[in-house]
C-alpha cells in the first residue's frame, strides 16, 4: 500500500473521537496484561512504565515520543520521571487534546507538543537523549527514513524504544494475504516489517545493542477486547458504509485472526546510538 503522512492525518482526525469514546482517552495502543492486571487503563499505564524502564529514562533526559497521539505517555513519562518531553503528531485532533490536556498540570513546563511528522523534524542534531515510539512506525511508509531522523535527532549514548506490530513472513498464503491487506488499509499502515528486518535497517544506520523482545502473549486480552468490540460494531458499521458515511474497515476483525496465524507480533525493538 501507499500511504501518506495525509492519510494518516486524516485518519486519526477523524477517528480519534471513537477512540478515546470507546478504546482510551489516554492513548490508543494494546497495553501490556500482566497477572495482577485488573483493567485496560493498568495495561496502557504498563507500555508506559515499561518504556520508562527499558529507557532507564530519569530527570536529565529530553524525551522524543515520536507519534505521542493524545499525549498520554508524554505525560506520563514527565509526571513520574522529571525528565523534558516532546511529543509529536501528525494529527492537529489529536495535538489539541494532548494540549488542552497539560493545561493546569504541574509538569505542564516540561512537556511540549507539536505537529510534526517524525521522520522529517524540526528539531536540532543531537536534541534527545531517548526516543519513543509506541505504534507509531507502523505508519511510516519509509521506516528507515524514520530511523534516519531518530538517529540524527539522538544524542550519542542515547536510547530508543519501538513498541509495535511487526510482521513474521514475508510471503504468506493467500487468505492470509488478504487478512494482511485488509488490516493495513483498515489502520492506513503501508507495510509492517519483519523485526528481523527492521533490526538490520536499524544496524544500517549506526545503532547499536539492538535487541527485539516479543510481547505478544502480553497483549492478547487486548487483542481479545478489540475483536470483541468489532463484533458489537459490525452491523452499524455495515450500514455506515452502505449509506456512505464511513470507509469499509476490517482491521479490527482481522487483527486476531493474523495474530492467531502467526502472521504478524507484537514486540519491542530497543536500541543505543553510539556514544
Amino acid at each position: 500500500m501507499v500511504v501518506s503522512a495525509d492519510d494518516v492525518r486524516a485518519y486519526y482526525d477523524s477517528e480519534q473521537a471513537a477512540y478515546s469514546r470507546y478504546w482510551s482517552p489516554t492513548a490508543l495502543h494494546y497495553g501490556f496484561w500482566y497477572d495482577d492486571t485488573d483493567s485496560l487503563a493498568d495495561a496502557i499505564v504498563n507500555t508506559d512504565k515499561y518504556a520508562v524502564e527499558i529507557l532507564e529514562i530519569n530527570s536529565e533526559d529530553v524525551v522524543l515520543d515520536a507519534g505521542c497521539g493524545v499525549g498520554g505517555t508524554a505525560q506520563f513519562v514527565a509526571e513520574k520521571t522529571g525528565a523534558r518531553v516532546e511529543g509529536i503528531t501528525l494529527s492537529p485532533v489529536q495535538l489539541k487534546i494532548a494540549t488542552d490536556r497539560t493545561v493546569g498540570l504541574l509538569t505542564s513546563g516540561r512537556l511540549r507538543f507539536s505537529q510534526q511528522d517524525y521522520s522529517c523534524t524540526t528539531f536540532a542534531d543531537g536534541a534527545f537523549t531517548k526516543v519513543v515510539a509506541i505504534e507509531s512506525v507502523c505508519h511510516a511508509d519509509d521506516k528507515l527514513r524514520f530511523l534516519v531522523e531518530a538517529y540524527r535527532t539522538m544524542k550519542p549514548g542515547g536510547k530508543i524504544a519501538i513498541i509495535d506490530f511487526f510482521s513474521t513472513f514475508d510471503v504468506a498464503d493467500a487468505v492470509s494475504r488478504k487478512l494482511y491487506a485488509g488490516l493495513l488499509d483498515g489502520w492506513v499502515m503501508p507495510n509492517l516489517a519483519t523485526y528481523e528486518t527492521f533490526t538490520k535497517m536499524m544496524s544500517k544506520v549506526g545503532f547499536v545493542e539492538i535487541y527485539f523482545k516479543d510481547m505478544l502473549q502480553h497483549v492478547w486480552p487486548s487483542i481479545e477486547k478489540i475483536d470483541r468490540l468489532s463484533l458489537l460494531a459490525y452491523p452499524l458499521n455495515v450500514v455506515k458504509v452502505a449509506l456512505g458515511l464511513k470507509r469499509k474497515n476490517a482491521a479490527a476483525r482481522y487483527q486476531k485472526k493474523l495474530f492467531r496465524r502467526g502472521i504478524i507480533t507484537y514486540g519491542v525493538v530497543v536500541a543505543t546510538k553510539p556514544g
